[in-house]
Order: C-alpha cells, then structure tokens, then sequence
C-alpha cells in the first residue's frame, strides 16, 4: 500500500532527528485542532509559544491528532478523501498517507505502545466497533466483533491489554480485553453509565468516570486487587482524567463553583489542588512528557484557546495565538 512505502522512506531520517543531541535542547511541543482559516487543521506549537506552525492544509476536516510514542510521527483522522480515516505524517507536516481508505467512518485513533500498529473506532460493519491494523494498513481486523456500541479504546501501557467502553450488558461499562480481543471483562460493572478509560503509565491502574453516585465522578480502579477509589470525591460534574507521568496524580476538569476548573489529585492521599482557580472556564488537561507543566483550553480570552502552565498551576500562558477546537492537545513524547 501507499502508506507502507512513504512510512518505511520517512522512518530513518525521523529516527535520526529524535535522536539526536540537539532535539534534546528543544522545546518540548503540543498538537492541536484550530478552525481558525475556516475548517479543522492541525497545528504544533512549541510549549513557550514560539515556532507555531500549521501542518495540514486542505479544504478538508483534519483532526485528532496523536503523535507516536517515539515522537516521529502524527496519527490523526482526515475526511479528505470524503470519508472519516486514520492517517500518518511526520511532525513537520510532511508525507500525509492513509492508513487505510474505506468508505466506513473512523475516529479516536491511538497508537500501540510499541508504534506499530493503531487503533481506531469504525462504522464499517454497520455499528461502533473497535479495530487493529498495522501501520501500513495491513492486517486490519475487528477487536470487538459484537453486535453493540464499543469506543473509546486505549492500550495500556505493557501493550498486553486494551480498555474501551461498551454497551454489552445493556448499559455502557468499561471492558477490558486482550489485545485479539479474547478475554473481555467489566471493571467494577455498575448498571450505571461508565466510561472514558485511562490505563496509568505503569501500567497498574485504571482510572475512569462513572455515573454511580450520581454525579459524573472520577474512580481509580486497582488491576491487581479490584479495589476502587472514588478520586473526583465531589457532588459535581467531572471531566476525562489525564495521569501523570509518575502516576500518582490525576488531573481532570470539574465544576466546584460552577465554572470548570483543573483540579490534580494525589491518588495516594487524596489531596486535591485547583491549579487554574479562574473565573473562566478551564478543561481537557494534559501533562507533559516530563509531568512539569500541564496544557489545558481555557475560554479566558472569551474562546476556547490552549494554555500552558507548570504543574503547580504558576506561569500559564497562551500557546495557539488563536481559537482552537474543544479537544485535548497532544504533547510530543522525548
């Protein structure tokens, strides 16, 4: 396929630049949506504002973007070719390629942690199932395979298991499979609705939101024990949760006075601290490789717009120098 070939031509000089000494000196750089020349194009930005610069442009939808574990490549979902598909290119903008073209309709790619193979959700076998494939398209095949609405599928960290949200028991649950999508099981199943699943980075926990207590709270589950922490440990509205990198702390957007705000909580102890405590509204946190800063979309300036701000809340600045859409930026790994 056309994909496997510009992967395959591109892998080695992007190998080289990441590892080279002077990357290591960069700034460290997010991807994000902007609608901001007429329809969604993805642009990077440098973490202190600087060297922002568009990588798609088209008359086309290009969104969600994902870089690689490794950094060396954006994976995001393009309708350029009149349908929704997963497609590739490096960092600077360069060689964008389907991984696949079909006249389904795809979203929420991911990436394996190894980086080589994705995962996405599609509407091609007529409902919302959860699919593999490698990434020059090959190999494509249906995890979830069942006759209801599966999404929102993350791989953990150890690439031996992958978390996504179905419908299966007539309510929507967390399930977690295999990665052929054998052995499905429900984490903590409620007949509430849950959903929105986040493997730590070790690989240990799974954090999640749930309706159970009704409110949209955010719970902690143990793999190993099954035991269950209520985190969020609030009556209001929380928001999707984002580990850090030392995954200890949660952060997550919640409402404690009525406008969303981003709260990190100690999932050890327990201890919660609003680090935007602003009058806007601030949502869809996300840390940092490193875990020393956070980036967040903020209406402070009247719309939604990207920020970014040391962990600890202190020296928040703007980084899109314009609008962008409401969803996470991706920070890229290295």
């Amino acid at each position: 396929m056309r994909a496997r070939a510009r992967f395959v031509t591109y892998l080695l000089p992007a190998l080289a630049v990441l590892l080279s000494p002077a990357l290591a000196q960069t700034t460290a750089e997010l991807a994000f949506v902007s609608e901001r020349d007429g329809n969604p194009e993805i642009y990077a930005v440098r973490a202190d504002g600087s060297n922002l610069r568009r990588l798609t442009r088209n008359n086309a939808s290009d969104i969600s973007p994902v870089y690689s574990p490794l950094g060396n490549y954006i994976l995001f979902i393009s309708d350029r070719d009149g349908d929704q598909d997963p497609y590739l290119m490096l960092p600077n903008g360069r060689g964008q390629e389907a991984v696949i073209n079909s006249d389904g309709f795809e979203e929420q790619p991911g990436w394996s942690p190894d980086a080589t193979h994705i995962i996405f959700v599609t509407d091609r076998s007529g409902d919302s199932e959860v699919n593999i494939c490698a990434t020059d398209g090959t190999g494509l095949r249906n995890l979830t395979n069942f006759p209801g609405w599966d999404t929102g599928p993350v791989w953990s960290p150890k690439g031996d298991r992958i978390a996504l949200i179905g419908d299966r028991d007539g309510n929507q649950d967390v399930l977690i499979c295999a990665v052929d999508g054998s052995n499905v099981s429900a984490v903590a199943s409620h007949e509430a609705w849950d959903g929105d699943p986040a493997f730590s980075p070790d690989g240990t926990r799974l954090a999640f939101r749930t309706h159970r207590d009704g409110n949209i709270g955010v719970y902690v589950y143990d793999l190993a024990s099954g035991s269950l922490t209520n985190v969020s440990a609030n009556e209001v509205w929380n928001e999707e949760p984002a580990w850090a990198p030392d995954s200890r702390r949660l952060a997550f957007g919640s409402s404690p006075a009525g406008n969303r705000e981003i709260i990190v909580a100690d999932v050890e102890t327990g201890a919660q601290t609003n680090i935007t405590n602003s009058a806007s509204n601030d949502w869809a946190p996300q840390w940092s490789p490193d875990g020393s800063m956070i980036a967040f979309l903020s209406d402070r300036s009247g719309e939604a717009r990207l920020y970014v701000a040391k962990a600890d809340g202190s020296q928040v600045h703007e980084v899109s120098a314009g609008p962008v859409r409401d969803a996470p930026a991706s920070w890229r790994p290295g």
